[in-house]
This record gives structure tokens, sequence and C-alpha cells, in this order.
């Protein structure tokens, strides 16, 4: 046969290279139940964040900027958080037709032993600890979450306004799973790092009723994430249907693929759930600035009325990534690049014939490196609240809370090298994907949440606060994934807050919430869907899957007058 006259088998590795690429773009989407949690003020935990009327200290500068205008004189802030942030998936059993299409498949005595075997079927993965993209060192693994974060205040005496600045993390999530956990295919190391490290900051005395303030915050963003990467779509049984019927010399099920049967026979069998490749890819921009706007007004004595709004901002994250091939992978393509006689290979003829449309075929290049960016806008949000001094010892807070994750309906990352794995994908979905972009519907809804604190003023020096903040996920009801673990819950808090004879104040907090996703076999489009037009990336296509989210938060701060 001549090697010019041979045909691309459409359809047939589409699924290979597209939906293992597409799941790296919704890795740096946010932990948004997480928002706030790592800021460090135990204030705000114990108070279920309810805080917005009642902003705590130096923290106003994220809370309410107004409040800075409450703090007299010199003041220093030093706190240290901790956060342990643990996910634990249930990987079920497979889901009809998917078990009734494997069990023929089987008992057809067509494959090998090892044809079918799935090292998570029926399994439980756990994270094993936490993971942080840090400035400069990239994504670092810790047992747990634990920084020290801190501020300080002045006010000029006679000056109704006071200056700030504050170090504090509204986003401090990530975690890792270990080399051999099932559930490392979804992620086997993620982050996401959102810092404030510098916070110039006024609180200003409007009138004895009204007081006003704005901060100026300079931001680093980072993203992290290493995946193992397997796809078993319906593309890769229809490859290992094919290769099952080797050797052939005319068989009918090659129709259709004669051209190529020789190379789907020579080439490596792909089991259904070999890993094909494995991905790191880190993303930051050291420099973001961002705004926030608050106001506190007091009608009475006993009431205070607070707004809060922090300013959406863009996040231009620059970086690298890499790409490795699986060696079964490799060894599936090694065919498709054997030169004949003539020097040519099948997947050089293939290219030729693909260029003319303006797309590419795989060449075999087992390692991609290069650069990658993320451009995408930070969500705006708004908080109002109230606190009510019910008697001279109880005080109720009461917050409402929007954030707008609707502004996140498509990711795109860009990368500045071809990657192989990636270049049918625009074939298939060029307006989503392509060799070096991918352009990932995430479509997130808006969020409304309400949040609740009471404080009771045990002595004189000691007060007691307690808080319970409702916190839904910004994940579609028809969109939900293993891949955000980010189910709704509630937050609970509780601590206290005593003053020295010094006037130094030591506060003290825990925090707990624990959600859950329940996917059945074929619900998640990413992660166990089974729909064969939808080439995007399900590791566990078929399997039931439930996923729990556990946090714990410890927030511990020292302020002392100097």
């Amino acid at each position: 046969m001549e090697q010019a006259n041979r045909r691309l088998p459409e359809g047939v590795l589409l699924s290979l290279f597209l939906g293992a690429g597409l799941s790296l773009v919704t890795q740096s989407a946010p932990a948004v139940v997480a928002d706030s949690l790592t800021i460090g003020n135990a204030k705000a935990v114990s108070l279920g964040h309810a805080v917005t009327a009642d902003p705590p200290g130096i923290d106003s500068i994220h809370f309410n900027p107004a409040g800075l205008a409450r703090i007299k004189g010199r003041t220093l802030q030093l706190k240290v958080v901790a956060a342990d942030f643990s996910v634990v998936m249930d990987i079920g059993d497979y889901v009809e037709p998917r078990k009734s299409q494997l069990q023929a498949m089987e008992e057809s005595g067509l494959f090998d032993d090892g044809y079918f075997y799935n090292e998570a079927y029926m399994s439980t993965s756990e994270t094993a600890g936490a993971s942080l993209m840090l400035p400069y060192y990239g994504m670092t693994d810790l047992p747990v979450i634990l920084a020290p974060l801190g501020g300080a205040s002045f006010q000029a005496p006679g000056k109704g306004y006071t200056l700030a600045t504050n170090v504090y993390s509204p986003m401090m999530v990530g975690f890792y799973r270990e080399e051999n956990d099932p559930g490392r295919f979804i992620g086997e190391r993620m982050s996401m790092m959102h810092l404030t490290y510098f916070s110039p900051s006024i609180g200003v005395r409007v009138n004895d009723q009204l007081d006003i303030g704005a901060a100026l915050t300079f931001n680093y963003i980072g993203v992290g994430m290493d995946l193992p990467i397997r796809a078993p779509h319906a593309g890769l049984l229809f490859v290992g249907d094919l290769q099952s019927q080797c050797p052939i010399a005319q068989n009918d099920a090659f129709i259709g693929f004669q051209d190529v049967a020789s190379e789907l026979c020579e080439g490596e069998r792909l089991d259904l759930y070999n890993q094909l490749a494995y991905l790191e890819f880190e993303v930051e921009n050291e420099l973001v600035p961002g705004f926030n706007f608050g106001v506190l007004w007091r009608p009475t004595s006993w009431l205070t009325l607070g707004a809060n709004y922090i300013a959406s901002f863009p996040m231009d994250m620059n970086g690298w990534f890499r790409w490795t091939n699986g060696d079964n992978w490799n060894g599936f393509l090694q065919p498709f690049l054997v030169p004949d006689a003539n020097g040519v290979t099948l997947a050089g003829q293939i290219d030729s014939l693909l260029r003319l449309l303006g797309w590419s075929f795989p060449q075999g290049e087992n390692l991609t490196e290069g650069d990658a960016m993320i451009s995408m806008d930070m969500p705006e949000q708004y908080m109002f609240g109230a606190s009510i001094q019910l008697t001279e010892n109880f005080k109720l807070n009461l917050d409402y809370k929007f954030a707008g994750w609707s502004a996140w309906q498509v990711l795109e990352v860009e990368f500045s090298k071809p990657v192989d794995f990636l270049r049918l994908a625009e074939i298939v979905q060029p307006d989503l994907a392509g060799k070096q972009r991918i352009a990932f519907p995430l479509g997130l809804e808006d969020t409304w949440n309400w949040a609740l604190g009471i404080e009771y003023q045990y002595s004189p020096t000691t007060v007691l606060r307690f808080g319970v903040e409702d916190r839904p996920t910004s994940l579609p009801s028809d969109g939900l994934t293993p891949l955000l673990p980010l189910g709704s819950g509630t937050f609970y808090g509780a601590g206290f807050g005593l003053e020295l004879d010094s006037d130094a104040i030591v506060e003290m907090a825990v925090g707990y919430m624990k959600s859950s996703l329940d996917m059945p076999g074929g619900t998640a489009d990413v992660g166990n869907s089974l729909d064969a037009s939808k080439l995007i990336y399900s590791p566990y296509a078929g399997s039931d899957l439930q996923v729990e989210l556990e946090m714990f938060v410890l927030e511990l701060s020292f302020t002392q007058p100097f």
C-alpha cells in the first residue's frame, strides 16, 4: 500500500489528546469556600466573619477600612494562622451502562488480563498535607498551613484619621496527595495563594456618627499544580477494541482504519487506565494592585451599620509548565514516527495534510517545557452588616455578603510552545482549545451568603465570641466536579479576647467547616463523564464519586500599643 494514501483515523485518537490537556486550567480556580479564612484575625473567625459593622482592629483594612478610625495612637499587631484543609474522595462502583460495557468486553476474551485494571476502583483517596504556592519558592509541601502575619497603625494626637498597613492572606489553600494515592489523577498537588503584603490605608472620622476608610493593596497571586493524567474515554475504549483484533489481515473491525492498522497493531497496547502523561504547572504575579472602601454609620448608641466594597482587579499570571508523556503513550505513538524507505513517517504525512487546514499532528515530543500565562479578574465583593448592642454584655453582629464569581465564566491558559497532546484539540473544539491555548468554560455563579456572630462581655477584661457563617458553593448544580471539591457548607467559629494589664490584647479562635459533593457516575463533565461527545478530562469515567472537604482553622493574634 502506498504510504501517501494513508488517511487520518478520525475520532480515534482525538480524545487522548484533548481530554487530558483540558484539566489543567481549572486548577487555578480558587477555593471560593476558603475566602477570608486565612486572614489571621481571631475576632473575625470567632464571630463567623460577621464583622462588617464591627471591624477588627488593623484587619479592618480587609473587612472594612472605616474601622481604622476607631484605633487610637500607635498600634502593632502580630498574628499566626494555622489551617488544615483535607479532601477525602470515595471512588465507587461503575454506573450502568459503563459496568455492562466493560463486562461484555472482558468476557469476549480478546483483551489482556491487565487491560481493565483500575487502581482507583472502589477505593478512597485522602490528601496527605498542605501545599502552598510561595513567592520565589513555588509549590512547597507542609504538614499544615502555618503563617506569621501582622501590621501596624498610627493616629497622631488630635487628628481624626488613622494610617495603617497590614500583611494578610485572603486565600491560602492547597494540598498534596501521595504518589500512589488513587485520587492523584484529579490533582496530585495544587495550591492557590493570595497574599496582601503591603496595604497603605486610611480611616477617617467624619463626625461622631460616620467613619469612612480606604485601602490600596499590593498583592501576590500564585497558582500551582502537579497532575498525573489518564483518560479512560470512549475513544480509548475504541482504540483498545481495535488493538484487541491484532494481528489481522483484513478484519471488519478495521473498516475505515486499514491505512493505520499496522501502526495500531505494532504500537504498545494502551490499557484503559494507563497514565498517559504528567503535567507540572506554576504561574504567579508578584505585584497586583487592589482597592477596598468601607463605611461605618452609628445612627444610635446601640446600632452600627457597615458596608465594605472590595474591587475587582486583574490577575495576569505568568510562569512555566512542563508536560511529560507517559511511556505507554510514547510506545503507542512510536510506529507512527518510524520513517519508511524514503525517510517519511506516517505522522509527518498526516501532519502535512492537517497543516493545509491550519492544524497539526503529534510528532512524539516526549517533553515539552515553556512559559504559561493566565489572564483573569478577581471577582468583586460587597459586604453589608449591622452590629446591635442588645444589652450591656451581649452584642449581635449580622452580615450579608455578595461575591461576583460569575466573572469566571471562561478561564483561558496560553502556552509559549505547542503541546503534543493538544495539537488535535483545535480540530474538534477550535473555540475552546488549540495546541497553544485552552479556554475552559467554568460557569461559576454569583453567591450571596449570611453570617451571624454573638459577643459576650464576660468580664471587664474578657470577651467570649461565637459565630456561624453560611458558605455556599459557586459551582452550578449541573457543573459539579471533584477537581474543585467545593460544596456548600456552614462555618462555625468560637474564641475569646483577653485584655492584659499592659493594654495589650490577646485573642484566639478556632473554626471548622465541612462540605460534600455527590456525583453519580456520568454526572460530572470534569471527573466521571461518559458522554463520548465531550472530549474533556474524566479520569474516573463512569465511577460514582463522593468528595468531602473538611477544614480546621486556628488563629492567634497579639495587639499592643507602642
